[in-house]
C-alpha cells in the first residue's frame, strides 16, 4: 500500500530571533507537520493547510526540501510505504493552536536549538529535512544582505574580497564606490549576484545633473542597482519639487537597466521629515528607500524600518543599512519590515547562522 503526504519546516523570525515550528505528536516525539492532500489538491497545498490545521499558523512555501519515504505496518497488518513531500514555509499569519484529536502539542524552536531537540526527541528520518532547511534558511538570510564596502581607503585587493565573500555565501548584491562598479561587474558576470553602485554619496547635496551622468556612467560600466543619497538639505527645507527633480534625474538615468534605492540618512530627520522622504522617493520612482549611508552620525534602527514600511507599503522595498553587525540585529531589522541588509558583516552574520552538514538518516518510521 502506497500512502503520499505532504508538510512542512515553518519559521518565523520573532523578537530578533529565528524560530522553527515544531509538534509533539500522539506518540510522545518531535515532529513535523503533515498531512494527506486532499482530492483536487496540489502537494504544496496540502502542506499549507494541514499546517494550518494542525497548528494554526498560515505560510507561504518558500522552498521545496525533499521527501522522506519509509515503511510502518499499519493498524491491520499491512505493510504501508509512505512518502512525505516536505517544504520550507515562511510564517505569514495565524497563531499557536493544538489540533488536539491528532497531536499532543505546537512549539516554536529557536533555530540553534532545533537539531538539538531534534536529536533528543525526534524521528531520525526527519533530520535530512531540518538540516536541508537549515541550510537554506542560511542561503534566504544571505539572499538579503547587499555586501557593501564603501570606505575611500579600500584598494582593490579588498574589493576582489569583497566580490569572492559574496560569491561564497550568495549575498544579493556587491555594493561599492562607481570607480570599482566595472572590476565588481566582471567578476560577479554569471553569479546571479547584483552590482550596486553608489551615487551622490555620502552628501547627496551634488547638482542633479552629477547624479544623473554618474548614475549613468555606473550603469554603463555594469551596475545593476544605484543607491543615492537624497538631498538632504533640500529636504529639511521642505522643498519637495527639488528633492523630486533630483531623484527624478537619476531614476531616468538608471533605469530601466538598474533598480534604484533612495538613502534618507534618518538619523538626521525628524520623524516627519523620514515620512515625506519616503513618499517623495516613491512617488519619484524608487525602487526601494534605504535608512542610512553608514557614514553619518547613526545607522538603521527598528523604528525607522517600520516607520519607512508604514510610509510606502507595498509600493517599494526597503533596505536598512548602517551599523548592522550581528545575528540578532539583522533578524530584528527583517522582521521590522526590511527587504535588504546593507553591511560589511555580511559573511559574520551568516556565519551564526546553524551550518549542518547533510546526514543519512535510518529507517525509523514516522507515523
Amino acid at each position: 500500500m502506497n500512502d503520499i503526504a505532504a508538510g512542512g519546516v515553518v519559521y518565523t523570525v520573532e523578537g530578533g530571533a529565528l524560530r522553527l515550528l515544531f509538534i509533539d505528536d500522539r506518540f510522545g516525539y518531535l515532529s513535523l507537520p503533515k498531512g494527506h492532500p486532499e482530492p483536487g489538491e496540489s502537494l504544496e497545498q496540502a502542506a499549507l493547510r494541514e499546517i494550518e490545521e494542525e497548528t494554526g499558523i498560515r505560510g507561504r512555501i518558500v522552498a521545496p526540501l525533499g521527501e522522506v519515504a519509509y515503511a510502518f505496518q499499519s493498524g491491520d497488518g499491512q505493510t504501508v510505504h509512505k512518502t512525505v513531500h516536505y517544504y520550507l514555509i515562511e510564517k505569514t499569519g495565524g497563531t499557536l493552536r493544538v489540533q488536539e484529536e491528532e497531536i499532543a502539542g505546537v512549539r516554536w524552536i529557536p533555530a540553534d536549538g532545533a537539531l538539538p531537540a531534534q536529536e533528543e526527541a525526534g524521528y531520525p528520518n526527519n533530520r535530512p529535512i531540518l538540516v536541508r532547511a537549515l541550510q537554506a534558511l542560511r542561503r534566504e538570510i544571505a539572499r538579503r544582505i547587499d555586501h557593501t564596502l564603501l570606505k575611500p581607503e579600500a584598494t582593490k585587493d579588498d574589493i576582489l574580497r569583497l566580490v569572492e565573500d559574496a560569491v561564497r555565501y550568495g549575498f544579493a548584491a556587491v555594493c561599492v564606490q562607481p570607480w570599482w562598479v566595472s572590476l565588481v561587474a566582471d567578476r560577479l558576470r554569471g553569479t546571479g549576484i547584483r552590482t550596486c553602485a553608489v551615487v551622490g554619496f555620502p552628501l547627496g547635496g551634488t547638482l542633479p545633473e552629477a547624479k544623473a551622468y554618474e548614475a549613468y556612467q555606473a550603469v554603463r560600466a555594469g551596475a545593476e542597482e544605484i543607491d543615492v543619497v537624497v538631498n538632504l538639505g533640500a529636504l529639511k527645507s521642505g522643498d519637495e519639487d527639488g528633492v523630486r527633480r533630483d531623484l527624478e534625474a537619476v531614476i531616468e538615468a538608471a533605469k530601466p537597466q538598474a533598480a534604484v534605492k533612495v538613502i534618507l540618512e534618518t538619523a538626521l530627520l525628524t520623524e516627519e521629515e523620514k515620512r515625506r522622504a519616503a513618499e517623495w522617493a516613491v512617488a519619484a520612482g524608487a525602487d526601494f528607500v534605504k535608512t542610512s549611508t553608514g557614514f553619518g552620525p547613526g545607522g538603521a534602527t527598528v523604528e525607522d524600518v517600520r516607520l519607512i514600511r508604514s510610509v510606502v507599503g507595498d509600493r517599494a522595498g526597503v533596505k536598512a543599512s548602517g551599523g548592522i553587525r550581528t545575528l540578532s540585529v539583522a533578524l530584528a531589522l527583517l522582521e521590522a519590515g526590511a527587504d535588504r541588509l546593507g553591511t560589511s558583516s555580511g559573511p559574520a552574520i551568516v556565519r551564526e547562522l546553524p551550518a549542518p552538514e547533510d546526514a543519512a538518516s535510518d529507517e525509523k518510521a514516522v507515523p
